[in-house]
């Protein structure tokens, strides 16, 4: 819906006049505004291209609500047009908001929160399926490789990849399930008044115990360094193992860590030279060398994902030193 109709229907509800002002979203279709009066401020999430990811974030909303998750609360919504209000939290995202004083307090908050959204049971929730980890881990090859970078690569190369990212799916706990947020970054989690807060939770899905915390520790938007990592990766253990009954041993972690993070970053950095390859949404690009890194610094580990290393680091050197790329 274009600006004049998404203000109509805020008086309609509200009775008064809004300035209305899109503000950055993620990497979907959704758009999002912020509705502000003088009094009032609201954020309006249109859905209206994404109908089934709507009915997936009002699902999880009711589900995360009765877990006592904290998450925006919905004011007004409207089930034709996919539109919902909800509360807005400002300029709170920990992207933003974290700073060297406050960075041990916000981020041991989140890691407990992860431990607080796997404690959550209910059915008809979908599995993280090999086949989908496989298909989100191709994109590195297919958008970033070859559509996006040009490179040429015999087939025996291609082979090899998507043997490694075999290799990489075949090791990923899919016994162990947990309710995984999916995308639980500095960008999708805010902090106010002591609380997280999180958002952009409408692919949560039954996955690895591990996931949530390579998204938090091994951001695309930020860098934490390494020992602030291996403090939180602690903290994670300890509280995992204190409420679940397959314990995790600190080398299941750290292995399982290395690879989440390679099948993650491999599905980011091809999500984000898909959207500036084809829908010509750059602001992405800014990250991709970070997403490299957490991909060549977890393969080199292991002398079996060698060719996934090796392109990785290709990738990486041909972007930075692409003018025409790094301009965008």
């Amino acid at each position: 819906m274009n600006k004049a109709n998404l203000k109509n229907f805020a008086r309609g509800l509200f009775n008064e006049d809004f300035k209305i002002k899109e503000i950055q979203g993620d990497a979907s279709n959704r758009r999002y505004y912020r509705l502000s009066s003088s009094k009032k401020s609201f954020i309006l999430m249109d859905s209206s291209r994404e109908n089934r990811n709507f009915t997936n974030f009002l699902k999880f909303s009711n589900i995360f609500e009765k877990y006592k998750i904290n998450t925006p609360k919905i004011l007004k919504r409207n089930m034709k047009k996919n539109l919902l209000i909800i509360e807005d939290f400002g300029d709170n995202l920990i992207y933003k908001k974290c700073n060297p004083k406050n960075f041990n307090q916000i981020y041991e908050k989140s890691v407990r929160n992860i431990c607080e959204i796997q404690k959550i049971t209910e059915k008809n929730i979908y599995l993280y399926k090999k086949e989908k980890y496989f298909s989100e881990s191709s994109l590195f090859l297919e958008w970033v490789l070859i559509k996006f970078l040009n490179i040429e690569i015999p087939s025996k190369d291609k082979n090899r990849i998507m043997e490694e990212i075999n290799t990489i799916v075949n090791s990923i706990d899919h016994k162990n399930y947990k309710l995984v947020h999916r995308d639980y970054h500095s960008k999708n989690i805010f902090y106010k008044n002591g609380k997280i807060v999180v958002i952009d939770y409408q692919d949560a899905v039954l996955g690895s115990p591990v996931y949530d915390l390579v998204s938090l520790l091994n951001d695309c938007y930020r860098d934490i360094n390494h020992k602030q990592k291996s403090r939180l990766k602690n903290l994670f253990l300890e509280k995992f193992n204190s409420q679940s009954i397959k314990k995790l041993s600190s080398d299941e972690l750290l292995y399982d860590f290395d690879i989440l993070s390679i099948q993650r970053h491999m599905k980011a950095s091809g999500i984000f030279c898909r959207l500036s390859k084809k829908n010509s949404r750059h602001g992405y690009l800014k990250y991709l060398t970070r997403t490299f890194d957490y991909i060549i610094n977890a393969s080199s580990n292991y002398t079996n994902l060698k060719t996934i290393n090796f392109y990785a680091k290709e990738a990486k050197i041909r972007f930075n030193e692409s003018n025409n790329f790094s301009s965008r």
